[in-house]
């Protein structure tokens, strides 16, 4: 088995480095690896020079660099079907530009993989936070339990639609995305690892996982997508009818598990939004969620989500009461800016009485020094005389 791994990179000159380094411990005699840049101004094509000046994959990996000259509209999604475009071998892995493998993880999901081909196998990940210099756990880690005991089939296929759809853990059967002409969505929007991914296991007929951490994935880093907090957040509505349009008719389960998704996704969101997104994010929530029929919105599946935020935002924009939404949203973000600052008021105000603390230890250190310093004038005045 060979795998060509498409590397998708934007501005990321700090970090390809280190993401090279460790795909280099990684690939094996035979493998390809693709590079498609969208267009970036920073000096990024000067470090993988570097990278290839100090030895690079070797002779035995084919190397293809692909350099778009210009930064391409919406997310990954042109630059990532441009690797699809010119993979040659029989397993697809896609990479971040600014993420790095856990290289002996990799070798024994790509072990598990190859001991049970599949058209697609999910591995695990940790996020590596840049502000914080910290690993965390990824969102979705208490969900590997489910997924590993899912008998293969369709519990299996529900299982991995709940995962987190990021498509840098994973290994693709390239004849399988061939087959049923699977590529990302290309459009002036983000995001598109979504649809990618419920196209992906809606169509395939074998899903296998791998409980081994492939790669550190790179959060809180600046111009990064998931640090969203705009309008470009509402795309998520647009990935939704194109997940609703891929799943086939009398599926009730995987129609609700959309749904679940969707709502799972806008609980992420109002979190986040910045209060110029609100109009533009509810506009283009009512017009999906308005046309949404209502035996799916009534399915007694979903009642866990009654009681979330999530559900009766959704719920009042479905009725036509987004102008309410938008103003409850505004009043959440006013408490948080409050919360915030009384926050930064609590830190400041330790800050000072730590101050306070140190200054009255000096003084006092100051005065203890004075007093030995006149008694040993004392001392010396009375030894003398």
């Amino acid at each position: 088995m060979s795998i060509s791994f498409i590397i998708t990179t934007y501005n990321v000159a700090a970090y390809i480095g280190e993401c090279l380094d460790s795909l280099a411990s990684c690939v094996r005699p035979g493998d390809q690896v693709i590079l498609v840049d969208d267009g970036s101004t920073d000096d990024i094509a000067d470090r993988i020079e570097d990278f290839f000046a100090a030895g690079g994959f070797g002779p035995d990996v084919l190397w293809t660099p692909i350099w778009l000259g210009t930064n391409t509209f919406g997310g990954v999604g042109i630059a990532a079907n441009i690797g699809l475009d010119h993979a040659l071998r029989d397993t697809i892995f896609f990479v971040d530009g600014d993420d790095y493998l856990i290289p002996e993880a990799f070798k024994r999901a790509r072990r598990d993989y190859e001991a049970a081909p599949s058209d697609i196998c999910i591995a695990n990940y940790e996020e590596f936070d840049q502000r914080e210099r910290k690993i965390k756990k990824p969102a979705d880690w208490k969900k590997w339990s489910r997924l590993e005991a899912s008998n293969l089939g369709e519990a299996r296929r529900i299982a991995a639609l709940d995962m987190i759809a990021v498509p840098w853990r994973k290994f693709y059967n390239h004849a399988f995305l061939k087959r049923n002409d699977i590529r990302y969505p290309e459009g002036d929007f983000f995001f598109e690892d979504n649809p990618f991914h419920w196209r992906v296991c809606l169509a395939a007929r074998t899903i296998e996982c791998s409980n081994h951490i492939v790669c550190h994935h790179r959060v809180n880093r600046p111009g990064q997508t998931m640090a969203s907090t705009g309008r470009e957040l509402a795309a998520f509505f647009t990935h939704f009818e194109t997940i609703r349009a891929n799943i086939p008719a009398g599926m009730p389960d995987y129609e609700r598990q959309a749904l679940r998704w969707l709502i799972g996704n806008i609980s992420w969101h109002i979190a986040r939004l910045q209060p110029g997104a609100f109009n533009g994010y509810v506009t283009a929530a009512a017009k999906t969620l308005q046309n949404l029929d209502s035996r799916i919105w009534t399915d007694a599946g979903l009642q866990d989500l009654h009681g979330t935020n999530a559900w009766r935002y959704a719920e009042q924009i479905r009725r036509g009461n987004g102008w309410d939404v938008i103003e409850a949203l505004r009043g959440e973000r006013t408490n948080q800016n409050l919360d915030e600052i009384n926050r930064r008021l609590n830190v400041l105000e330790r800050r000072l009485n730590d101050l306070d603390r140190q200054s009255k230890a000096i003084r006092e250190t100051v005065q203890a020094k004075k007093a030995i310093d006149e008694f040993q004038s004392i001392k010396r005045i009375l030894y003398n005389k």
